[in-house]
C-alpha cells in the first residue's frame, strides 16, 4: 500500500452484511439469486472486525429496513428493485434483517448501529454526524452489495472527501462482472482497492503500538 493508516482517523463500515442478502434462505435467495458469493465474504469480515477493534478502530453497521407499506414505493412509474424480489427484503423484526449469526458476536458496547431505507449508507442517516463526531476521515468499507449499496455509499463518501479503501475479500455482489466493474471504477477514480494481506500488516504494526485499556 501506498498510503498509512492512523486508527485515530480510520472506521471500518460493515455494509447490510444480513441474512436477506447472504443467506441461502434470504430473500435475494428465495428470488432466485446465488447467494455463495456473498456468504464468502463473512469469515474475511470476521478477522477484519477483530483486528480493527484491536487497533482501536470503531466498527460501524449499517442495517438495512424496508416495510411492508411503502408509500415511496407507490411513486415510482418504473418497478423499484424491492418489487422485482420473492418479497420485501429486510422488514423490521425479522429474521431477514438480522445481521448474520456468524457475525453478530462481534457487536457490542464499541459498535455503532445505523439504520438505512435506501442504497447508501449517507441518505438519511446520521453516519456523516457520527463520523464526525468521532473524527474519522477514512473509510474502510465492507459489506454487501458490491453494485448497489456499497457503490452507492462509496460514491456519496467521495463527495464528501472522504479517503476510500475498499477491502477486497470482504465486499460482495451478485453478479461477477458487475462487481468487477465496480472495483476497477473504485479503484480508477475513487479510492483505494486493497486485499486482506495488504491491509492486515498494516493493521498488526498498528494494533501493536494501541496500548491495552486497564
Amino acid at each position: 500500500m501506498n498510503f498509512q493508516i492512523d486508527p485515530r482517523e480510520t472506521a471500518l463500515l460493515v455494509i447490510d452484511v444480513q441474512n436477506a442478502f447472504c443467506h441461502p434462505q434470504g430473500t435475494l435467495g428465495l428470488s432466485g439469486v446465488d447467494t455463495r458469493p456473498l456468504a464468502a465474504i463473512i469469515p474475511h469480515i470476521r478477522r477484519l472486525v477483530e483486528v480493527c477493534k484491536a487497533c482501536g478502530i470503531p466498527d460501524i453497521w449499517t442495517i438495512q429496513h424496508h416495510f411492508a407499506e411503502d408509500h415511496t414505493r407507490a411513486l415510482h412509474r418504473i418497478t423499484p428493485h424491492t418489487q422485482k424480489r420473492a418479497r420485501i427484503a429486510c422488514q423490521p423484526g425479522t429474521w431477514d434483517a438480522e445481521i448474520v449469526a456468524e457475525l453478530q458476536p462481534l457487536i457490542d458496547q464499541r459498535s455503532h448501529l445505523i439504520e438505512k431505507h435506501k442504497f447508501s449508507a449517507f441518505y438519511g442517516t446520521r453516519l456523516e454526524v457520527l463520523l464526525r463526531i468521532l473524527g474519522r476521515r477514512l473509510l474502510l468499507i465492507t459489506g454487501t452489495t458490491t453494485n448497489a449499496c456499497i457503490d452507492t455509499t462509496v460514491r456519496e463518501a467521495y463527495m464528501r472527501d472522504y479517503d476510500i479503501v475498499v477491502v477486497r475479500e470482504c465486499v460482495g455482489g451478485i453478479d461477477p462482472a458487475w462487481h468487477d466493474m465496480a472495483l476497477a471504477v473504485w479503484e480508477r477514480y475513487i479510492g483505494a482497492v486493497v486485499s486482506l494481506d495488504e491491509l492486515l500488516p498494516a493493521l498488526g504494526q498498528v494494533a501493536t503500538q494501541v496500548e491495552p485499556k486497564g
